[in-house]
């Protein structure tokens, strides 16, 4: 550029955004170009007798959409991810300085202890991705350590008594607990905005998730090559159940999008045939986590067959579950370990009372009364959300009626 020549600020933001959708649109060709590769492996499953003409273009054109899609969620997802990091970090700053800050020799440990805890968590992360019945298990006691640092951090902060409690304040160590827990209470506290907006988003979509069900179904075409002993690899087992267990969560959630406008019988049926579809789907990971001899090429059948239901919209042939003695036997071992589980993160505030309780560490009224009303709710709303799938919107049905009937007293006095 000639010395002394003007820039012109509109045209270099409109170069900007030109570089911007090209590298965008770079990013789309490639996604699609990736998607529509996996046209081979679905054809193997198809009916020979089935009109393959029409549903090629159908397969490239959904492709496209998915790719666009993909790039845009990618995107949008990672600016809600930067922007919940940003606000972790602001949090615990603030936080920190106005709930325990002494010295600059406490922040240096706080950082450093923090720092410690958080390659201890993705070390634990990586277990658990990595099938580790014990890296799983580490992951969940970390967070419940973390999550546990902050109100032990706050109590021995600001309490009068016991004696022993009083006398914790003075050890270096506190300092530890109190980054710990305020880094996992913030970046959790931060992070719930992003992952309501992404169950939002399935939940409530305007149309079926289409796109979103043909990459996670092309996603496990692609890794059910078995290896040369004729089995799948271990990585690409936890990748499949992982895909059908997301495939499973959008059927539940985002299906009923095509009963939108329809009756209350109609909905209420469609969601119920959208959770018989996500059971099904969810069924088939004890195909992989548990093979048979003929299970592989089954199972692609099986997938295939949902791949197509997608591309062509017949929802009514979305898939059931088997009634075979085998089939309701691990079922019946499936729900038994899920049972299980909700129970245990249904009590667990309950059990934390009493832990509390019986160590004789007591809050202050009314916190104590307030504790145990919302750890019973919450036992009580895991236990009827396990029960009754519909549990969450007839919560919010219930929670509108009641706002529309003046029974409280504000109510009445602001009239």
């Amino acid at each position: 550029m000639p010395v002394g020549e003007d820039v012109d600020p509109q045209a270099e933001e409109e170069k900007q955004q030109a570089a911007e959708r090209d590298v965008r649109m770079a990013a789309v060709f490639a996604a699609a170009k990736r998607l529509d590769a996996t046209w081979p492996l679905f054809a193997r499953g198809l009916d020979p007798a089935v009109e393959t003409a029409w549903l090629r273009t159908r397969y490239r054109m959904v492709a496209v959409r998915a790719a666009r899609e993909a790039v845009r969620r990618d995107n949008i997802e990672g600016g809600l991810a930067a922007a919940g990091l940003l606000a972790a970090f602001v949090g615990v700053v603030v936080v920190w300085t106005k709930l325990f800050w002494t010295d600059w020799w406490d922040l240096f440990r706080a950082v450093v202890a923090t720092g410690l805890f958080v390659m201890l968590a993705l070390w634990a992360e990586e277990g658990r991705d990595n099938g580790r019945f014990l890296g799983g298990l580490t992951d969940a006691l970390i967070t419940a350590v973390g999550v546990g640092c902050f109100p032990v951090a706050v109590y021995v902060r600001y309490a009068d008594a016991p004696a022993w409690v009083v006398d914790l304040k003075q050890q270096g160590w506190m300092s530890a607990v109190q980054g710990i827990g305020t880094s996992t209470v913030a970046l959790l506290v931060a992070m719930l905005p992003v992952m309501a907006g992404k169950r939002l988003a399935d939940r409530w979509g305007r149309t079926p998730p289409t796109e979103v069900l043909f990459e996670l179904l092309t996603q496990i075409l692609t890794r059910l090559e078995p290896g040369q002993r004729g089995q799948l690899a271990p990585e690409a087992r936890r990748e499949i159940i992982a895909a059908l267990g997301r495939t499973a969560s959008v059927l539940r959630t985002g299906m009923p999008a095509v009963a939108l406008g329809g009756s209350s019988l109609t909905r209420a049926v469609v969601r119920a045939r959208a959770v018989e579809a996500s059971n099904a789907v969810t069924d088939l990971q004890l195909w992989i986590a548990l093979p048979s001899t003929t299970s592989h090429e089954d199972f692609r059948a099986r997938i295939c067959g949902l791949l197509r239901t997608v591309l062509t919209g017949e929802y009514d042939r979305l898939p059931v579950r088997e009634n075979t003695p085998e089939a309701i036997r691990r079922a019946w071992h499936a729900r038994a370990l899920d049972g299980a589980r909700t129970l245990v993160i249904a009590a667990l505030p309950v059990t934390a009372l009493f832990v509390t309780y019986r160590l004789g560490l007591t809050l202050p009224a009314p916190y104590d009364t307030g504790a145990s009303v919302a750890a019973l709710t919450w036992a009580i709303i895991v236990v009827l959300g396990r029960l009754d799938p519909n549990f969450s919107p007839h919560l919010s049905a219930a929670r509108d009626l009641t706002a529309l009937i003046p029974f409280s007293r504000g109510s009445n006095q602001g009239r």
